[in-house]
């Protein structure tokens, strides 16, 4: 194949020498181009040193600054080149971009001549080329400068780096028109691309102070040397350097970055010729006084040049150029002459060239597309006290469309000089999801909650670092009447942080001025915190039915009847005690001593009766007496526990937001400029709106009496419920913090008096469980979700929506619920509450069992007592003379005897002894 391309190389060259031709250029230029002209005279010139049998008429326009006078100077030369009888064969056009650009390519493709151009734009960016046939397409052909290509290193480390933010600024000595759309396009960065007037320093200050301002951290230099330094030391007095932030510089010349920085650390990427290429660069300087810098630029328009004059060259050597080729004139186009060019293929002409190129080779496939292959060297530049201390290569960039390739790259220290990604994140304290750990030992505030964690997951998977600090004023973010912002929002609003992170909700006035990303927490409403209720336990709470008079009265009526019963059984002749022969026939015989009336007395008020009643007329009447009033006693005992435990349950607590509205005991308002105020104060405001409406149309006076019928209504239409409750609320005063408001909350005396606090539901959730004082009442009203919010339009959006999408996924969100509400530390586990729908509990009625205890207590004692008494205390059977008592004995258990007959003593009787009534004494 080698040997091939020699053969055909020979065989054109002795073609040439055979047929010479003359080949006619018109060559387009703009002022702003001072490299073309000087490398396109070197061309030409090259040609005619090499004796190939190429002579070339040169026609030229360059006033290319009036739209008017460009195209009139274009058609100018055409018609002189045509009336010499040298119709142009050829447009070298090296105008930049601009107007001046569209108007040569507006030319060429009207006129129908073959051009090659060297204009900056991608696919599409030349208009007037946009829409080209096929046939067009073969013989207007757009090859890009090299500064276009080498722009696009940016589009690859942005890429290759996830960098999400970057400044981008550029001299003269670049053409940036088509890049501000194009350059990331699709690529999740924010980036301001800003262009710097040559030596301007003070411009250079300000630019990147507003990169500063924008929180941009990656920053792109693009220019000449002088441009590159200006930037560098402006970027040193604003502080930009250290590993939050990252310099590259892209340049055209080889030299080292140079800049009067303290500390300063720069990726200088520069065009990297191989030894061939400056070889070839070093005998055209000699050669041809090509010595133009930047040398890549000189190199490029000369190729591109000599490529175009050879391929028209070798299309009529070859016989592959229109015999019948003409050029028609401005004039003889708008009279209506038009050229129809047909197999005239200059891109495949160049294409066959074989010429080596003296920078790099052209890579010729489509316009748009084709460009110079050349690489570039990446140097880690570290610039200490103005001295550039070390540059160290660390990869080669070698160009492609639309990005190009990294080759023998350090990745390692690539990587090392990436810019740490810091947000700025104003929070609030609000625990759950915020929540204050002191000070670490630089004194800046630790953080810990949901949030957190929430943000520390997010950080794993995006890596990135970040500042955190409260927000001064304390409010999440509220819109006052001037419509200014105060809060966290106010801080995004005016970039001074990336994220706002804490229990913020998602609000329609608040999208308005900031993002927010998808929620991360369930919807969550507006609810009333309270006093919980406290019913003081008793043990004896049965005892509180009556007073305590009540109960002394009853128990002295309980001891004054016992000894009426003892007195009128010990006086009255008709009684048991006085009457044993009467009733000694009877089977219940009862004698009425003290103990006996006691007994009698106590056991006659329970459903046990009290047994045989006494046996004279007065005796009854007392017991029935007694009997009446027990009965009275008990049933007004029974009903008053009755309508006690009614009562209690009867009075039920506030249970939503409308009992709280109805009544008038207890105080409520929300915090001070918060969300939930805004809530109140809108709704009552929406009130009064429909009011003054409704009061419009009653009042209208162009209505038909028909109408006017239509609203003579007797109930006004619109509840004025919000606009009672805004006036309550600031009657009750609102309060300016959180712990005030809860402060109020628990100074309350009781739940039927005091204040009530309304406020998000999440806020008023985590007071109640970690106090037992507390309660949440109702259910919750207005429900936003809380989301994470960041600046308006900042790609941080989508990049924390995958994040949490990917978290929601994972089931993380569930898991930090869980821990921060279910299984939090400050978490409190009260006694459960008195729910009078249960019944009475065992605090309340325990005190009957302490009865119980208590009297079988007491039983146990007295049985020790008597069996002390029996054994050891009791007087002996046998008496003296001296003693009446009548001597009688114990009976003997076996034997089985009835006791109501005579006794008569049997062996083994005990004797006792019986005192005058005939009883045991």
């Amino acid at each position: 194949m080698a040997l091939w391309v020699r053969v055909t190389t020979v065989l054109t060259a002795l073609a040439r020498s055979a047929h010479p031709a003359t080949v006619n250029l018109l060559f387009i230029n703009e002022k702003n181009n001072t490299m073309a002209p000087s490398a396109i005279d070197a061309a030409i010139s090259d040609i005619a040193d090499q004796n190939i049998g190429i002579s070339v008429n040169k026609y030229m326009v360059e006033n290319m600054e009036d739209e008017y006078l460009a195209t009139t100077d274009i058609c100018d030369q055409v018609k002189t080149a045509i009336d010499a009888g040298k119709r142009p064969h050829l447009i070298v056009d090296t105008t930049l971009s601009g107007t001046s650009s569209e108007i040569a390519k507006s030319v060429s493709k009207a006129l129908a001549i073959p051009t090659v151009s060297g204009s900056y734009g991608d696919v599409g960016d030349l208009r007037q080329w946009r829409n080209l046939t096929t046939e067009e397409q073969k013989y207007l052909v757009q090859i890009l400068p090299p500064a276009d290509s080498a722009v696009q290193v940016i589009r690859k480390i942005v890429m290759d780096q996830n960098i999400t933010s970057a400044g981008i600024i550029f001299d003269d000595s670049f053409v940036m028109d088509y890049k501000y759309k194009s350059l990331l396009q699709n690529v999740p960065c924010r980036h301001i691309i800003s262009h710097l007037p040559a030596g301007n320093e003070s411009a250079a200050l300000a630019q990147t102070a507003r990169f500063k301002q924008a929180d941009l951290v990656n920053f792109f230099v693009i220019g000449r040397p002088d441009t590159v330094k200006l930037v560098l030391q402006a970027g040193n007095m604003h502080k930009l350097y250290g590993r939050k932030y990252a310099w590259f510089v892209i340049s055209k010349d080889t030299d080292p970055v140079q800049c009067a920085c303290t500390n300063a650390t720069v990726i200088h990427i520069v065009p990297n010729p191989s030894a061939a290429a400056q070889q070839r660069l070093e005998a055209l300087k000699v050669n041809q006084g090509l010595s133009a810098e930047p040398r890549i630029d000189a190199a490029f328009y000369f190729d591109l040049t000599r490529k175009a004059i050879q391929a028209v060259n070798d299309m009529m050597v070859a016989g592959q150029f229109p015999s019948d080729y003409s050029v028609p004139t401005c004039e003889a186009y708008q009279n209506g002459d038009r050229q129809t060019r047909t197999n005239l293929d200059l891109m495949g002409a160049l294409q066959r060239i074989s010429v080596a190129d003296t920078y790099g080779q052209m890579a010729l496939t489509s316009n748009g597309m084709s460009h110079m292959e050349f690489s570039m060297k990446l140097f880690k530049t570290h610039i200490l006290s103005s001295r550039v201390v070390s540059r160290d290569a660390v990869g080669i960039y070698t160009t492609g469309t639309p990005v190009g390739e990294f080759s023998e790259l350090n990745q390692e220290a690539f990587n090392s000089f990436k810019a740490v990604t810091v947000y700025k994140i104003v929070t609030l304290e609000q625990p759950p999801f915020i929540i204050k750990k002191g000070k670490d030992a630089n004194g800046k505030t630790i953080f810990d909650g949901y949030c957190i964690e929430l943000l520390h997951d997010i950080q794993e998977i995006l890596n990135f670092e970040y500042d955190i600090y409260e927000v001064e004023d304390g409010k999440y973010g509220v819109m006052d009447e001037n419509n200014e912002w105060n809060g966290m929002i106010r801080e995004l609003v005016d970039k001074k942080a990336d994220i706002a992170l804490s229990a913020l909700s998602v609000m329609a006035e608040r999208e308005n001025v900031v993002d927010f990303t998808i929620p991360y927490y369930d919807l969550v409403g507006i609810t009333i915190l309270m006093k919980k209720p406290k019913a003081t336990p008793s043990l004896f709470k049965f005892l509180t039915v009556l007073e305590t008079d009540v109960w002394g009265c009853i128990l002295g009526a309980y001891f004054v009847t016992s000894i009426l019963l003892y007195v009128f059984d010990r006086f009255s002749p008709y009684s048991y005690q006085n009457n044993k022969e009467k009733y000694l026939e009877d089977d219940e015989k009862r004698e009425f001593s003290i103990k006996e009336s006691l007994w009698f007395c106590m056991t006659s008020l329970t459903p046990q009766g009290g047994g045989e009643a006494p046996k004279n007329m007065s005796g009854r009447l007392v017991a029935a007496t007694w009997w009446l009033f027990g009965f009275i006693i008990i049933a007004s005992y029974t009903a008053n526990l009755a309508a006690f435990l009614t009562v209690s349950r009867l009075d039920s607590p506030i249970e939503s937001l409308e009992g709280l509205a109805k009544q008038y005991k207890v105080q409520y308002a929300p915090m001070n400029g918060t969300s939930t105020m805004n809530y109140f104060k809108r709704m009552a405001y929406i009130e009064q709106k429909f009011y003054e409406i409704w009061k419009d149309m009653s009042l209208n006076d162009s209505m038909t009496e028909v109408e006017r019928a239509k609203l003579a209504v007797w109930d006004y239409p619109v509840s004025d419920r919000y606009t009672k409750m805004w006036n309550a609320m600031q009657e009750a005063g609102l309060p300016d913090d959180f712990e005030s408001a809860v402060s109020r909350v628990l100074d309350s005396p009781s739940t039927s008096e005091g204040f009530a606090y309304l406020g998000d539901a999440t806020d008023i959730r985590y007071q109640v469980i970690t106090s037992c004082d507390l309660q949440m009442v109702g259910e919750e009203f207005s429900r936003k979700p809380y989301a994470i919010a960041v600046q308006r339009g900042s790609s941080l959006k989508e990049i924390f929506n995958e994040a949490i999408l990917k978290l929601l996924n994972r089931r993380k969100l569930e898991v930090l619920k869980e821990k921060w509400w279910n299984q939090n530390p400050a978490r409190k586990y009260c006694e459960r509450e008195d729910d009078q729908s249960e019944g009475i509990s065992i605090q309340n009625i325990g005190g009957v069992f302490i009865v119980i205890f208590v009297g079988i207590a007491l039983a146990c004692i007295t049985l020790l007592g008597e069996y002390w008494y029996y054994k050891y205390w009791k007087p002996s059977r046998v008496t003296s003379p001296q003693n009446p008592k009548i001597l009688a004995v114990r009976p003997d258990p076996a034997a089985k005897t009835n006791f109501n007959t005579e006794y008569k003593s049997r062996p083994g009787d005990q004797p006792y002894e019986l005192n005058a009534s005939g009883n045991p004494w």
